[in-house]
């Protein structure tokens, strides 16, 4: 584990969170996105989660582990919480991994995995309007979509 293995948490777009997973972070980096995940989910608001997967190396057995446990033991407070949660995973083995993670732990929200960060953005985005939020919708749109993609390309 580097200086440049990490997890973040960026909440700007709130009621959007967007997981960054970058190298392999440590157990303990894992455990302080576990407690900062909690602090997001205590604001007994609706929110939606996107988790950028696209530059993680494949975790560890120990990391599924705890990920599992952690799961289990906050089900009704996710249930309560999240709207929706849409992976973006692009590696074959980490495909495989959230896989073998989900059919032992099924989502306690609406659950969408994509290669591409666009998608995910309007997947969350189409949850939170579907919730009855649509000008948060519209923002997160407006913040992530094609037309910032575009301009960024230019």
């Amino acid at each position: 584990m580097g200086t440049s293995d990490f997890i973040s948490i960026d909440d700007s777009q709130w009621p959007l969170l967007v997981a960054r997973f970058v190298g392999q972070p440590s157990l303990q980096q894992q455990e302080e996105h576990f407690s900062q995940l909690l602090g997001y989910l205590a604001r007994e608001e609706k929110c939606v989660l996107i988790l950028d997967t696209r530059q993680v190396r494949m975790m560890t057995a120990e990391h599924r582990q705890k990920l599992t446990a952690f799961s289990r033991q906050y089900d009704a407070l996710f249930r309560a919480r999240l709207l929706g949660c849409a992976a973006v995973i692009t590696s074959p083995l980490m495909q495989l991994a959230a896989s073998l993670v989900l059919h032992f732990i099924p989502r306690p929200c609406p659950y969408f995995t994509t290669t591409s960060l666009p998608e995910a953005v309007k997947w969350t985005a189409k949850r939170l309007e579907d919730a009855g939020h649509p000008l948060d919708a519209h923002r997160v749109q407006q913040h992530h979509g094609p037309v910032r993609t575009e301009q960024c390309a230019g």
